[in-house]
């Protein structure tokens, strides 16, 4: 293990322990991951990992904090002792502008380096790759106002700052429950590209819950524009789930068109936790997803969830294959938790010349401090 490693598990083990001067927290997590995957007829490969994250933050006073977030990945067994340690977030909150101006009342501001926030199959920041998730530099504005939840986010590209060429801006609009009928969120991300990129979502969620026990109907729509001249893609989802004691079953259908793109590739479990890499770019374009599954708990203190996916071609209508997930997890006292996962991935007439019949399998650990 080398000396960076060394270091990083130290200072997790050792910064609980130290006295903190008032307003200053320290925390963070450790998570370790071993991976399997047995192609059919190539050869397997196996790998695992580490990651370290230690979070600070400092009260200023009781309107001004300060949050950082110091990051360490590990690859084991990798030849070129794979090993990166970055400072991940480092960011300034305001919270309540009111201040400065008695027109800002009620916004907050966050400036400095922040992870990307969680805009679905849109834009996020996924923990789950050896790779940090998705940070940019630039502002976060906040606000609630009649009852309209209102976000802003103006970023750079990496570590370039707001104001770049490859600069980014995020509108979100969470509109609660105003229609009466169900949950509404619209979100807008646009790019200073060349091509002049932008993405529309628009989520309506527990769709009649009040009038149908124990049933929750979600639907999302998205659009993107290049700019090009070209048609728009389009991404629509319908998921339903049921939820009786101890057993939730749901259903989904997620169609993203052959010119559909978002602006973070799809996420891991986007197409089944095996990652067959299934569409025509990195964002799961031109792929008709149909999940059926369940979750439960098979024994106190376990949750299991089962889902069957069929994964097809939309331009053409082919099947691309179908996938078996199972994922058991349980904690092991108040700050550990376990986690392993199996997939079966079987391939059809539709399916990249470069993904075939696998098997899946990964155990992890995860630890609070």
């Amino acid at each position: 293990m080398n000396k960076s490693t060394l270091l990083g598990l130290a200072l997790a083990m050792l910064l609980p322990t130290v006295a903190l001067a008032d307003g200053v927290t320290v925390g963070g997590d450790m998570r370790l991951r071993w991976d399997y995957a047995g192609p059919e007829t190539s050869p397997s490969s196996n790998s695992s990992s580490a990651v370290t994250n230690i979070d600070l933050g400092a009260a200023i006073n009781d309107n001004v904090s300060f949050s950082a977030s110091l990051r360490h990945d590990f690859a084991f067994g990798d030849g070129s002792n794979g090993s990166s340690m970055g400072l991940q977030e480092a960011y300034a909150s305001i919270n309540d502008l009111g201040g400065a101006s008695g027109m800002l009342a009620g916004w907050s501001l966050e400036v400095g380096r922040m992870h990307n926030p969680d805009g679905g199959r849109v834009i996020h920041s996924d923990d789950w790759g050896q790779a940090a998730p998705a940070s940019n530099d630039g502002y976060h504005l906040g606000s609630e106002m009649g009852g309209i939840g209102i976000d802003i986010y103006y970023f750079g590209g990496g570590s370039n700052p707001a104001g770049s060429a490859d600069s980014m801006m995020g509108a979100s609009f969470d509109l609660g429950n105003m229609g009466g009928f169900a949950d509404i969120g619209i979100s807008y991300w646009g790019a200073s590209a060349a091509t002049d990129p932008s993405n529309l979502s628009i989520n309506i969620a527990d769709i009649a819950k009040d009038n149908l026990s124990g049933v929750d109907l979600d639907v999302n729509y998205a659009t993107r524009d290049n700019d090009t001249g070209g048609d728009d893609g389009t991404l629509t989802s319908i998921a339903i789930g049921y939820s009786m004691e101890g057993f939730d079953l749901h259903a989904s259908n997620t169609l993203a068109d052959a010119d559909w793109n978002a602006f973070s590739d799809a996420r891991h479990g986007t197409n089944g936790i095996a990652d067959m890499n299934v569409g025509t770019n990195g964002a799961g374009a031109d792929v008709d997803n149909t999940t059926i599954g369940a979750s439960f708990s098979p024994m106190e203190g376990v949750t299991a969830t089962v889902d069957f996916i069929t994964l097809a071609q939309d331009s053409s209508g082919l099947d691309i294959g179908t996938e078996m997930d199972l994922i058991l997890g349980w904690d092991c006292g108040n700050d550990v938790h376990m986690t392993i996962g199996y997939a079966s991935f079987s391939s059809d007439d539709a399916s990249p010349t470069t993904t075939q019949d696998c098997d899946y399998f990964y155990l992890q650990t995860g630890w609070d401090f």
